[in-house]
């Protein structure tokens, strides 16, 4: 669906379409399309109160926002020495929104036993406890260990306990979705395919019609509630 169709079909959808006179300015429309996006894509990501399904756990749910993963890979740290741990910094990339898997190669300080594995998540408060506790799997064991991954604005820092290193970060994540604007009207909207864009517009012309006190919201609350 273009751009320019994104704002007709919103149009037509609050039966404004050939209504020069009530119609809601161009900038209007666009305003409760991307607050719709933005609202589209928190609730299918995290569950909706009526389906109760987040990202994945169902195909519908995946198809929602699969056009919005992407993968990030970086060898590039950051790294600060501490008393019993080391810190690897990285920046997460520009569009990054919400994180779905992180992985990284480690390997022993003298080499020659990379290995694939996974991030333990901690919070700013317990990732001390993990790293003074001698049975987590932060410390390296048998040429095994998980690097404790704590976050900060703008990227994360990944801990290991000095006998082993990071080779590589990758992160699985979803990317803030594209604003839509008439910038160029019959360009393509990439992130979501015509089936999702109608839902999203029915979204957006529930969210207009109840700023405008329409006696349709309860019919299209109604409908937007059915939607998978």
């Amino acid at each position: 669906m273009t751009n320019i169709e994104s704002v007709a079909n919103f149009e037509r959808e609050i039966n404004k379409l050939d209504d020069a006179v009530n119609k809601p300015a161009t900038e209007d429309s666009l305003f409760w399309l991307n607050q719709a996006i933005a609202k589209f894509v928190k609730l299918r990501f995290n569950g909706d109160f009526t389906h109760r399904m987040g990202y994945e756990q169902t195909e519908k749910r995946r198809q929602d926002l699969v056009s919005l993963f992407k993968t990030y890979a970086t060898t590039e740290f950051t790294t600060d020495e501490h008393a019993n741990y080391t810190g690897y910094s990285l920046s997460y990339p520009s569009d990054f929104l919400y994180a779905l898997n992180e992985d990284v190669v480690i390997d022993s300080i003298d080499g020659g036993h990379e290995m694939d594995t996974c991030v333990f998540e901690c919070t700013q408060d317990s990732f001390m406890y993990r790293i003074n506790n001698s049975l987590t799997d932060f410390h390296y064991k048998h040429h095994r260990a998980r690097p404790l991954r704590i976050r900060f604005d703008g990227g994360c820092k990944l801990l290991t306990d000095k006998n082993y290193t990071i080779k590589s970060y990758t992160l699985g994540y979803l990317k803030r979705p594209t604003e839509l604007t008439l910038d160029n009207p019959k360009a393509e909207y990439e992130d979501f395919d015509d089936d999702i864009m109608y839902e999203i517009i029915k979204m957006a012309a529930q969210m207009y019609i109840e700023n405008q006190g329409d006696k349709r919201y309860e019919t299209i609350t109604k409908e937007v509630l059915t939607q998978e």
